[in-house]
């Protein structure tokens, strides 16, 4: 079996085979494995019918559900489940793919839910309008921002982007709590900026008082979801990157209809801002053991 780094000449077999079979989750796309190869310890495995993640931070035999034709990968979830390397482990499998596995293996799974993974999905048109009693919070901390610092968004290019690595770098600094899944959202961010242009980042810088304060970015999952992977900010407030976010909707081109705002990694300060956010749904995601 030969795994491969993910690297960018994998870029256009991985996200053909996404786009056709229909996902709109960030887990699976290739800019978002790119991002995480380090830290989640991921590889490739890609066959003509299929690709399979190996995450090696759970184990030899650790795997995203695979994505791909069905028939292959079925047989190469029952050569896992026939390998010694211990029970095979799925991650970040949604409801339709669990249907497939009790169909393909009934009761030789351990299926569980997995909510530190599950991706919140945003209405643009919402989070943009802000209409009504559930979004008064954000709208208080909009106009807050705007009263109290007067500030300016930027696009990120070249003529920014050491502002933004500044950003970024003082995010890092500060304590941060690792979740559930045993990953903590810092370094991503970095990888991002060192690959701007590769991975073809959209994104905002914002300054108050001439100095940078805030980040927000990300990249189009499908042709309707753009995935906000990169929301930082400077300073301990965290208004200003409530701003950061709602002027990176703006910028978007109009045919991003829903935002992808990732998972919430199992911590619990980052769940609840989430929440707060108010998604309009949730993509449930499960994780699915063996049972020898």
């Amino acid at each position: 079996m030969k795994l491969e780094t993910i690297d960018w000449p994998l870029e256009g077999f991985v996200e053909a085979v996404r786009r056709s079979y229909g996902s709109e989750t960030s887990a699976h796309a290739f800019r978002t494995l790119y991002l995480w190869k380090a830290e989640m310890e991921l590889s490739l495995l890609c066959r003509p019918e299929f690709y399979a993640v190996r995450f090696g931070m759970r184990g030899e035999n650790s795997w995203f559900f695979p994505y791909g034709e069905e028939e292959a990968v079925r047989a190469f979830l029952r050569e896992r489940m026939e390998q010694a390397d211990g029970p095979c482990r799925l991650y970040y499998a949604q409801a339709k793919e669990i249907e497939k596995l009790e169909a393909w293996f009934p009761g030789r799974f351990d299926i569980r839910r997995a909510p530190e993974d599950d991706e919140y999905l945003y209405d643009r048109r919402e989070q943009l309008e802000l209409k009504g009693k559930p979004f008064r919070r954000q709208r208080h901390d909009l106009h807050r921002v705007q009263e109290r610092y007067s500030p300016l968004v930027a696009s990120i290019g070249p003529e920014n982007i050491n502002q933004c690595h500044q950003v970024l770098s003082a995010w890092k600094t500060r304590a941060h709590s690792y979740g559930q899944s045993g990953l903590m959202d810092v370094e991503a961010g970095e990888t991002m900026l060192q690959n701007f242009s590769q991975l073809g980042i959209i994104g905002i810088l914002v300054t108050v008082e001439g100095s940078p304060a805030a980040v927000a970015a990300g990249y189009p999952l499908t042709d309707s979801v753009f995935d906000l992977c990169v929301c930082q900010q400077i300073t301990q407030d965290p208004e200003i990157s409530t701003f950061a976010r709602h002027a990176l909707l703006q910028a978007l081109e109009e045919e991003f209809r829903e935002i992808n705002g990732e998972e919430d990694l199992g911590i619990e300060g980052l769940r609840s801002l989430k929440e707060g956010l108010r998604p309009s749904r949730k993509i449930e995601l499960y994780t699915c053991i063996q049972q020898l």
